[in-house]
């Protein structure tokens, strides 16, 4: 099998993909057990909504400034409910969730369940057919999503599992609304999480100080560091360029493949950072979404020819580049 590298500046350029690919995963699959750990012990829901939103929103405020010549009176105005669907609706969601469910559920039911929900949306506002293969592994998903559920219903976890799966899964489809959203309207992904980033900020920052519970005054100063170091800069902004360098290097399918790591590294993190449990049924069901996710993004010549050639990869260019919102968007399994 001769992969299809031309040049060693295509190597580099792909090997940084994976690495790019590789980094979104874990930082995907810690970040719940990490926020559990901190919305349990330490700080608010509200505390670490702030940190995410609110350091990530001004840290975008230069490139809205630079680039504000270019953008359309459209995309100002869709920057609102976009803020609802992939900022402080959807990761108001999951913080507050952790609250009830295990990380575990969390890594599965975000994530995992995300292409389901974009299969379902694309069906029914725009009439997307799915094809056979792809609906295989949809329906893995679910059967996983319905044994997570039948698990929490039965007492595996915590008492109040039900309530944060419910959560996690209003998370996913707000973020699959915003992803066949971004889609269909061809929209840059490095603006649109731009403009999500400093709405969400303008919405959380005034909530949180007069109306949030907040543990801000005591906690740790390293704690808070930290806090804003992960929330706001490596997840908030960082996992945005990532998975747009990484899409533009080895190809949606090549990430989406990837992507699949995230549920089963997603309960690892949880037993080792947030020392929740997670039992026999719970692990079939993590296992059944990861498979899903693999099947569902998977071409019919299978992983290995996939993972060597890049998939439809293409040659990385500014992560501003018009293709980047067609080929971002569609890095999760089922949005293509």
């Amino acid at each position: 099998m001769k992969a299809i590298v031309s040049s060693p500046r295509d190597r580099k350029s792909m090997l940084l993909g994976y690495a790019a690919a590789l980094a979104v995963v874990l930082v995907t699959a810690a970040y719940p057990a990490l926020t559990r750990s901190s919305v349990t012990t330490t700080l608010t829901p509200a505390d670490i909504l702030l940190f995410r939103l609110g350091a990530s929103g001004l840290l975008f405020v230069p490139y809205l400034v630079l680039h504000a010549h270019e953008i359309r009176r459209c995309e100002w105005l869709a920057a609102l409910p976009l803020s609802f669907l992939h900022g402080w609706g959807m990761a108001g969601c999951v913080v507050f969730g952790l609250q009830y469910a295990p990380a575990s559920h969390a890594a599965a039911l975000g994530p995992g369940a995300i292409a389901a929900w974009i299969a379902l949306i694309g069906f029914v506002a725009y009439r997307i057919e799915v094809d056979s293969k792809r609906l295989a592994g949809i329906a893995v998903i679910v059967g996983g999503v319905a044994l997570i559920l039948a698990a929490s219903y039965r007492g595996h976890s915590l008492a109040t599992a039900v309530i944060g799966d419910a959560m996690f899964l209003a998370a996913s489809a707000l973020g699959a609304t915003y992803l066949v959203y971004i889609q269909r309207r061809r929209l840059d992904p490095v603006l649109a999480a731009a403009l999500v980033c400093v709405a969400s900020a303008m919405v959380v920052a005034p909530w949180h100080y007069f109306f949030a519970a907040s543990a801000i005054a005591s906690a740790r100063p390293e704690e808070l560091a930290w806090q804003i170091v992960f929330q706001g800069v490596v997840f908030g902004c960082g996992v945005a360029f990532a998975i747009n360098y990484a899409v533009l290097a080895v190809g949606s399918q090549t990430v989406g493949v990837l992507s699949a790591l995230v549920p089963v590294l997603g309960a690892l993190c949880a037993l080792w950072i947030a020392d929740d449990r997670v039992s026999g049924l719970e692990w079939i069901a993590i296992a059944a979404i990861s498979s899903g996710v693999a099947m569902a993004c998977l071409p019919a010549r299978g992983v290995l020819p996939l993972l060597f050639r890049g998939g439809e990869r293409r040659r990385p260019r500014s992560a501003g580049s018009p293709s980047a919102a067609s080929t971002a968007a569609r890095m999760i399994p089922g949005s293509d």
